[in-house]
């Protein structure tokens, strides 16, 4: 794997990283499944609220989709670690598909019935979007998987706006519509998928399978056991914590700057979250040298809580606009160096389960930050709810800053992952019975300049060192080429060397490539 922070002089430009067929594959099916996603949850709550005139019944349809993320969610990763990505993505892609197609051709169903289905549709978003996690590391590497996730999460904010748009738009004309549209965005999503992604051997092997519960379990253990993962999950669980709060209080807080319901106010705000979001991305990913990066984690960590601090003296819709683009884009802007990091240091058995727990960490801390504010605001005035949540922020950040990981610890856990990836590519290799264990690697350290080849001396040269040797002419010219030393100086202890590369596979060096393969 690819080291984009030591290697990489320059981002990866976007149609760089567009090129690769593969790539452009799953950026396209997760467009469309996002797009679709977003303009079905409008139909659905429209659906119904017709059935059944009930606020509760409408947002409980809504909030349906987080539900699976709720513990579940590192079952399903934790099974989807035992596949092959491509063939999970697919399945759940034409599942989702008939489900969406079902509840468009039977509306007439009960209510019930219609949210047990939404249910089960929302059950296949974890191994999804587990599976295409864990996928776009064996994609793309370095610099082109950084830029790679923030097309992904661009995208994904403007397919979010677009398919709420849209999704509204037919639900004016019939709300089976929208949802026909989200079956057909999984259907052409599992039609990408199957034709123009490679398929790939499952990261768990059956000879390393354990037992369902525990693989579930070693999900949490191997990102929080990890000084460097368990400080990357910190700081984006807290970041996500206090800088959904905008959006999540969009509605009441342009309520209470407009003196009642306003959809300018509204809209503005959540275009502000949105805006931000992409805006930070865009600058930490292509504007700023990927050999900075990890140098704006921490600032921009804090900056995510502390932009919203002068909330507290009750600003005006343009103030809150403000705190909440600095916020969303600072709070974007640690994405593409913690993402990287992770990545680095996540062994590749690991990655569905360790992007389960990471998915299911923020979906859930977002949920309960916004319950948890909106719960706060309607006993207190949200000014004040918003500043002093968002300083409770700002000390919890600075506790996680203050203990994040030296670089070398950070260094050496990326050293440490890429000799595991080594050997377990060994292990897998034919004719690996040689013991890895005795063939030791500095990956840190840079290769050695060629030497430069030395001239042959000329006729004059030779002449001189004749005359200054008076035996030179008996000597053959093998003999004349060797200097004359001690015996015990040309002595060479082979037992220091610690780089045996004769244990090696031959087919390891076998195309100009090193150990490592990415």
């Amino acid at each position: 794997m690819s080291d984009p922070d030591e290697s990489a002089e320059r981002p990866a430009g976007a149609w760089e990283v567009l090129a690769d067929r593969e790539y452009r594959a799953v950026f396209i099916a997760s467009a469309l499944s996002w797009f679709g996603d977003s303009a079905a949850r409008a139909a659905v709550i429209a659906l119904v609220y017709q059935r059944t005139e009930s606020p509760i019944a409408s947002a409980a349809a809504f909030a349906i989709s987080y539900l699976p993320w709720l513990g579940i969610g590192a079952v399903l990763s934790a099974i989807t670690e035992r596949h092959s990505y491509r063939k999970i993505m697919i399945l759940s892609d034409l599942i989702r598909m008939g489900i969406m197609t079902a509840l468009a051709v039977f509306g007439g169903l009960p209510v019930g019935a219609l949210i047990g289905l939404l249910f089960i549709s929302a059950l296949l978003s974890p191994p999804f979007d587990s599976a295409r996690s864990a996928l776009l590391p064996r994609i793309l590497q370095g610099e082109r998987y950084v830029t790679a996730l923030t097309l992904q999460r661009t995208s994904g904010q403007f397919a979010l706006i677009a398919g709420y748009a849209v999704g509204a738009a037919l639900t004016a004309v019939d709300a089976r519509y929208a949802l026909l549209l989200n079956a057909a965005s999984f259907g052409l999503s599992a039609l990408l998928v199957a034709v123009r992604v490679q398929e790939r051997t499952p990261s768990l092997t059956a000879d390393k399978r354990t037992n369902l519960l525990r693989e579930s379990a070693e999900g949490y253990t191997v990102v929080f056991r990890s000084p460097v993962m368990r400080s990357i999950a910190l700081i984006v669980f807290c970041g996500v914590c206090f800088g959904v709060v905008p959006e999540g209080l969009a509605a009441a807080w342009s309520a209470d700057l407009a003196g009642g319901p306003n959809a300018v106010y509204l809209g503005t705000i959540m275009v502000a979250a949105a805006v931000g979001f992409v805006a930070g991305s865009i600058v930490m990913t292509w504007l700023v040298k990927p050999q900075r990066r990890n140098a704006f984690i921490r600032p921009f960590s804090l900056l995510t809580p502390l932009a919203l601090v002068p909330a507290l003296f009750d600003l005006n819709i343009y103030g809150v606009l403000a705190m909440t683009l600095i916020s969303g884009a600072a709070l974007s802007g640690t994405l593409p160096a913690t993402n990287g990091l992770f990545v680095q240091v996540l062994p590749p058995a690991y990655r569905a389960r360790a992007f389960g727990v990471m998915q299911s960490g923020v979906h859930l801390i977002q949920g309960g930050s916004i319950l948890f504010t909106g719960w706060l605001a309607t006993h207190n005035p949200l000014p004040q709810v918003v500043g002093y949540f968002a300083i409770a922020g700002v000390v919890v950040m600075a506790v996680i800053v203050a203990t994040w990981p030296a670089h070398a610890t950070i260094a050496d856990a990326i050293a440490a992952n890429k000799v595991q990836v080594a050997a377990d590519a060994h292990a897998a290799s034919p004719g690996a019975d040689e013991d890895f264990g005795e063939v030791t690697i500095d990956l840190g350290r840079a290769p050695l300049a060629a030497r430069r080849s030395r001239p042959s001396p000329g006729p004059a040269q030779r002449r001189a060192e004749s005359s200054a040797d008076p035996d030179a002419a008996e000597r053959g010219p093998a003999q004349r080429r060797m200097p004359v030393s001690d015996p015990e100086e040309r002595t060479v202890d082979l037992s220091e060397r610690t780089t045996d590369l004769g244990a090696l596979p031959p087919r390891s060096l076998s195309h100009g490539r090193g150990i490592v393969d990415g």
